[in-house]
């Protein structure tokens, strides 16, 4: 009926060749990187963790409910880890340049990201499922009136604490600030938002401005819990934090369970 299932389970098999290929012997006492069933590992490449071999720091493949099909990574190119990063069921690497993840990163069900220049995504960033990230064109253009050939590709970065939504498209030469919001679905980024103020939505295709300042994921998985009893138990629509609430804390990952 092709109904989607949630399956957490580890491909031992997977993980240990992953792990030895990347990190040699070494990486299969530490196994940095977990590997999960249904997922196709077509070539391991350059992985460099910059937070050393801490265990499943890489996580790839994990199946719930929006996963549709399998994973899939191939990484020609370097991949560059400073923290915790999760690539989630159905996800599409596919890298030939430098994919850059600053740490507490989840790219959701669904998501591709092909890469041909440089991919940055900084400290607890996510972008949402069934959302599309390339830095390229993947083909040249000649222009008839002068015969020229552009580069076609791109780098693509995003900074801290962004909330990317589901089905996004990001394309070349995009830029965010920190703290950004960008409103889904089917919202477009194709250009430098860079000059936005903190805490600034963004939406639409192309996206523009909605709002600029006021809002900022929570990912604290406690304070996330804590905020769902709430408005199960009491009738209100608003919870509002004490003034010496550290929103700091309250909007941060700080583990590897996210």
């Amino acid at each position: 009926m092709g109904l989607a299932t949630a399956d957490e389970r580890v491909s031992l098999h997977k993980t240990l060749v992953f792990n030895l290929y990347a990190f040699g012997l070494k990486g299969l006492f530490k196994l940095p990187v977990i590997v999960h069933h249904r997922t196709r590992i077509y070539h391991v490449g350059k992985i460099v963790l910059n937070c050393g071999m801490k265990r499943g720091v890489l996580t790839i493949g994990r199946l719930s409910y929006k996963s549709q099909g399998i994973t899939k990574f191939a990484n020609y190119g370097t991949i560059v880890i400073d923290n915790y990063v999760k690539l989630e069921g159905c996800t599409i690497v596919e890298n030939n340049g430098t994919m850059v993840f600053k740490g507490f990163n989840q790219i959701g069900d669904g998501t591709a990201l092909i890469i041909r220049d440089r991919f940055e995504i900084g400290e607890q960033s996510n972008i949402g499922f069934h959302s599309f990230v390339t830095d390229s064109d993947d083909h040249y253009a000649v222009n008839v009136a002068d015969r020229t050939v552009r580069r076609f590709s791109k780098p693509i970065k995003l900074g801290r604490y962004n909330w990317i939504g589901s089905h996004t498209y990001i394309k070349k030469g995009a830029v965010t600030p920190d703290f950004l919001f960008v409103a889904s679905p089917n919202a477009l980024l194709a250009k430098d938002y860079s000059q936005l103020e903190p805490f600034s939505v963004i939406g639409g295709a192309p996206a523009r401005l909605i709002k600029a300042g006021g809002a900022r994921r929570i990912y604290d998985v406690g304070e996330q819990a804590k905020l769902n009893k709430f408005f199960a138990d009491e009738a209100s629509t608003v919870y509002t934090y004490p003034d010496d609430a550290d929103l700091e804390e309250i909007c941060r990952k700080k583990t590897g369970d996210f």
